[in-house]
């Protein structure tokens, strides 16, 4: 992920983003934890991703003169269906429910 193409983005895709990854580098950590994954580089990839994700929310916060965690209040609540991460864990409640 390059630094250009998160600026590219609006506040809202930004901030899917960062949950994306959030839910991806969780994802990759426990199939770590349990041995079943093959390439370990891909945390630190995430890791930085991650970094350079919040990188650009801060700069814009700042821009904006909001606090931190702002950027998150002005763009509201994100719709379930909006984040891959956050239709998956929709998905497997629902399995675990049912």
């Amino acid at each position: 992920m390059n630094i250009s193409d998160l600026r590219t983005l609006d506040d809202k895709g930004l901030l899917l983003r960062r949950q994306d990854t959030v839910g991806e580098l969780a994802s990759l950590k426990f199939h770590h934890a349990t041995g079943q994954l093959d390439n370990t580089a891909r945390l630190r990839s995430l890791r930085r991703d991650l970094a350079r994700i919040n990188t650009v929310i801060r700069q814009r916060e700042e821009e904006s003169g909001l606090h931190k965690g702002g950027l998150a209040s002005k763009v509201g609540k994100l719709d379930e269906g909006e984040s891959a991460f956050a239709a998956f864990r929709a998905r497997m409640n629902a399995a675990l429910e049912g």
